[in-house]
């Protein structure tokens, strides 16, 4: 659908009353007018090019510049992921992207341009993994562009990608490792408690942090998930799940809800709706892992690893692709096997044995 915008250019004005700059212009949208308003600038040369940016943003056309055109997709996005979704996004454009890109029109932004960025991306030996998001984010701008500022064709398909969509190997730990572990944290009961859950059920770091009393049903030894917990710039904030199917009711080792119950007995007042790691956050469990695994002459891994040792544990055991999918709260299982396909045993010998029985 073609999209017809103009604009209705102002001044700049200054409120009496706080002695501060705004701007208050309208642009018209397939016959729609809209008004912007921006208050609070210090002087009237900031409001004006606040107004001059905006404008550059609105306007459909190649002769739009990279970093007016991230602002656009920016606010497009925003009602539409998740804050700390969008944080991360805003994390990769402003730190390893703009600073190269910001001041080209999109209609200069050419094949050769983009593998000129991704050469000096990887002189900076970041993870193969990490690349591959960082160039993906580029992707997803200029394919926004492709869509909304009328750009021919994304140069990014010419040039090509770097990175790796999965790491070559995991790093994890085996249940001996992991009981190593908590040896050398066991004075520190509620990390004792949160890792435990972590490793024998296989839930995110955020799924933990938000879980309750009244998600764990301790007779039928299961876990409701239902929600996740992020602290974004200093804020506390309670989310759905990841995804959909992050949505789930999974089966936790008898010794895990013994240990949880027992956990919930130290809580001050506790009620149905507190929080078991009120006033934890990543960072903290972070912090541990990497601090009492060099107690213990363990090798590093993140948190997250956590949960792939869990997964990794089960498939050794037989547990199938689809099962673990779902324990996990994957959206598809071929995400599941994206991940997982290099940890799951060739069955070469036993597919041989069947046929030859046949």
């Amino acid at each position: 659908t073609l999209q017809y915008r103009t604009v209705i250019f102002m001044p700049a004005y200054k409120d009496e009353k706080s002695k501060k700059w705004y701007v208050s212009f309208y642009v018209k949208e397939n016959g729609i007018s809209k008004k912007v308003k921006k208050m609070g600038f210090s002087k009237k040369q900031e409001a004006m090019e606040y107004e001059r940016n905006y404008i550059n943003s609105f306007v459909s056309d190649t002769e739009i510049i990279f970093e007016n055109l991230c602002k656009s997709y920016i606010i497009d996005l925003e009602n539409r992921l998740k804050l700390n979704t969008m944080e991360t996004k805003k994390h990769l454009i402003n730190k390893k992207i703009l600073p190269f890109f910001q001041k080209y029109k999109i209609k200069e932004i050419t094949p050769l341009l983009v593998r000129k960025w991704q050469n000096e991306l990887m002189k900076k030996k970041y993870a193969q993994t990490y690349l591959r998001t960082i160039n993906n984010q580029l992707v997803a701008i200029l394919n926004y562009a492709v869509k909304f500022y009328n750009l021919k064709k994304n140069p990014c398909l010419a040039a090509g990608t770097i990175g790796k969509k999965n790491a070559d190997e995991m790093n994890l730990w085996t249940i001996e490792e992991f009981n190593q572990f908590i040896k050398a944290i066991e004075h520190k009961k509620e990390s004792v408690v949160g890792f435990n859950i972590l490793f024998y059920t296989g839930i995110r770091i955020g799924e933990l942090l938000a879980l309750t009393i009244s998600d764990i049903e301790f007779e039928k030894h299961k876990i409701r998930i239902n929600k996740s917990f992020q602290r974004i710039n200093r804020t506390d904030i309670i989310t759905s799940p990841k995804t959909p199917k992050s949505k789930r009711i999974i089966d936790c080792p008898k010794f895990v809800t013994d240990m949880i119950q027992n956990f919930i007995q130290m809580l001050y007042k506790p009620t149905p709706k507190t929080r078991l790691f009120e006033g934890f956050t990543k960072h903290k469990f972070e912090n541990d892992i990497n601090f009492y695994a060099r107690k213990a002459n363990l090798k590093k891994i993140r948190v997250h690893d956590l949960r792939h040792s869990h997964a990794t544990f089960l498939l050794s055991k037989g547990v199938n692709i689809v099962s673990l999918s779902r324990r996990l709260g994957h959206e598809k299982v071929s995400t599941t096997l994206d991940i997982y396909s290099h940890v799951l045993k060739e069955d070469n010998d036993l597919i041989k044995d069947i046929l030859n029985n046949l």
